[in-house]
């Protein structure tokens, strides 16, 4: 997911929770305060980065052609994912966390290796984005498949019927954002174009250590319910009482 998932944080937090960025000029006080912060958690999510995405692609592809033994395939491709991540240094993208902000997986159980103490700020490259239900939303196979549908929307370059998916059905889902430490990966890629020629299996270890640096943060994207089919008919008026014969 590239494109489509720079658009999803934006399309979808509008059309629920989020206020719009010149609605913030408009506050003051607390109540600014806390826009803008949410804008802040919001803005570090919302997109993608095209590039890192693309330099991910390449190395995954680097490490078959090493298994291969097309060498010179990996070598052209480490540089290729070289290239990427020095593009993606200026889409504005990253964003700040410590590791320990982020979630070392999906579900939370494994922990990959952090070159950096969890608690020092870091820049995070934003490279892929999924929906997935909320956990704290019963899952039934009803919800998993709005899920599904809005995420074959999102895929097909149509956030905004992905977001009316989830409003509409009142489905409360979490919006996945797969992240990497960018001044590690750029190492290590750096590291496997150094060694390829001499060690393959050397540039290979070295080229897994930057797919095991992903780390993963989620945005919640709350259902917004929809009235048509929540509203429930109001009772028929009962008829007067007849007045009392005289």
């Amino acid at each position: 997911m590239t494109r489509m998932g720079m658009l999803l944080g934006t399309v979808l937090v509008a059309t629920t929770v989020a206020t719009p960025l010149y609605a913030q000029q408009a506050q003051s006080g607390a109540a600014a305060s806390s826009t803008i912060a949410q804008s802040a958690a919001t803005q570090d999510f919302s997109r993608l980065s095209d590039d890192g995405s693309m330099a991910f692609e390449y190395l995954t592809l680097a490490r078959s052609a090493i298994f291969d033994g097309d060498l010179a395939g990996a070598k052209a491709l480490i540089a290729n994912a070289q290239q990427a991540l020095t593009t993606a240094r200026s889409d504005n993208t990253a964003f700040q966390k410590a590791a320990a902000e982020l979630m070392p997986s999906k579900t939370g159980q494994s922990r990959p290796r952090s070159a950096a103490p969890t608690t020092q700020q870091v820049a995070w490259l934003p490279i892929d984005g999924e929906l997935v239900l909320n956990a704290n939303t019963e899952e039934t196979p009803e919800k998993t498949a709005v899920v599904a549908a809005a995420n074959r929307h999102l895929k097909s370059g149509n956030p905004a019927r992905a977001a009316e998916v989830l409003r509409v059905t009142s489905v409360d889902a979490d919006y996945v954002i797969a992240a990497v430490p960018l001044e590690q990966v750029t190492q290590d890629v750096a590291r496997a174009a150094k060694l390829i020629g001499k060690d393959p299996y050397k540039a290979s270890e070295a080229l897994r250590d930057a797919q095991e640096a992903v780390r993963y943060a989620s945005v919640d994207i709350q259902a917004v319910s929809n009235p048509a089919t929540n509203a429930k008919a109001a009772p028929a008026p009962a008829a007067p009482a007849a007045a009392p014969a005289k």
